[in-house]
């Protein structure tokens, strides 16, 4: 009962109108998920059609028929289904960056091929995201509803590196129907890696030795809006379009998650991060220590400028 009145509150949260964007997100989620459910209702109708077909009943070549059309409809829209939005992109794809922006953004390299990208144009500064992307507490308390309570128990690594760090920390799904499941361990190391000062990476180990990485590239347009770029990359053996529809629905849901979060971020004053004390605050907040490592770095870039 309690969890069912969470997810009631959950979904009226996120059912207020706010923002376009949201409209976007929950579109997203819709698409892909009713694309999703189209995928098993075809293969249940083309699997009762085929076992039919082989009962010896004089309707056997009209089963059979039904079958292979079942069967033609399942390849369509599996092949097809996704192919209308073949990048995940938002209306902000088509938006021209000066160039000094754009050349900020290349010579991170991953290990594993682009399954599915997201691009959101955001009425949020990018000291909002950056602080965002930087919180491991947040992991916790503003997706509590869609990572299903997972818990960051400890940071065992932090190590700097010369343009940004890595912070390792160990994530645990406490309930035994998480959805995550599917393709991880219940507890698992995560790492939070700081490429630049405009790009970040969440690498989730999965099963097998195989990986998901998440890389956010946050690409300021002027002091009160940014564009929030999400690439998933992998290298786990399933189909590309049923990995795509999934990790674009896992984005989306926890991007409209986001969005109050970065609100409340916009009413507050961030400039103190600048000014307060780096060691202090990560001997008290371990959660918080690559968020320093940007302001010891990139203390410069805290303030966006176009030139």
């Amino acid at each position: 009962m309690h969890q069912l009145q969470h997810a009631e509150s959950y979904l009226e949260r996120i059912s207020r109108p706010t923002l376009p964007i949201a409209d976007f997100l929950k579109r997203n989620i819709f698409m892909c998920g009713v694309w999703l459910l189209g995928i098993p209702a075809f293969l249940y109708g083309a699997i009762d059609r085929g076992l039919a077909a082989f009962g010896g009943s004089a309707a056997a070549v009209t089963a059979s028929s039904h079958c292979m059309v079942a069967l033609a409809a399942l390849s369509i829209w599996f092949i097809v289904g996704m192919a209308a939005n073949p990048h995940g992109l938002s209306e902000t794809d088509s938006i021209e960056l000066p160039q000094p922006i754009e050349d900020r953004f290349s010579g991170v390299t991953l290990p594993a091929p682009c399954v599915a990208q997201q691009k959101y144009r955001l009425p949020f500064s990018h000291q909002c995201q950056i602080y965002h992307l930087l919180n491991l507490k947040h992991l916790e308390e503003i997706h509590r509803f869609s990572l299903g309570n997972l818990k960051v128990t400890k940071v065992s690594q932090f190590q700097k590196t010369e343009t940004g760090g890595m912070m390792r920390f160990r994530t645990v799904l406490d309930s035994s129907t998480n959805i995550l499941r599917m393709w991880r361990n219940p507890s698992v190391e995560v790492d939070l890696i700081l490429h630049t000062p405009y790009q970040i990476e969440l690498r989730v180990p999965a099963y097998r030795q195989k990986c998901i990485h998440v890389l956010f590239s946050v690409l300021p347009l002027n002091e009160e809006e940014h564009i929030l770029s999400v690439q998933m990359f992998t290298d786990l053996q399933w189909p590309r379009e049923l990995l795509k529809a999934i990790l674009i629905i896992a984005s989306s849901l926890t991007m409209l998650e986001d969005l109050p979060y970065l609100s409340q971020l916009s009413k507050i004053s961030l400039e103190r991060s600048q000014h307060s004390n780096p060691s202090e605050e990560a001997s008290s907040a371990h959660s918080m220590q690559l968020f320093w490592r940007y302001i010891e770095l990139y203390d410069n870039h805290w303030h966006w400028q176009v030139s």
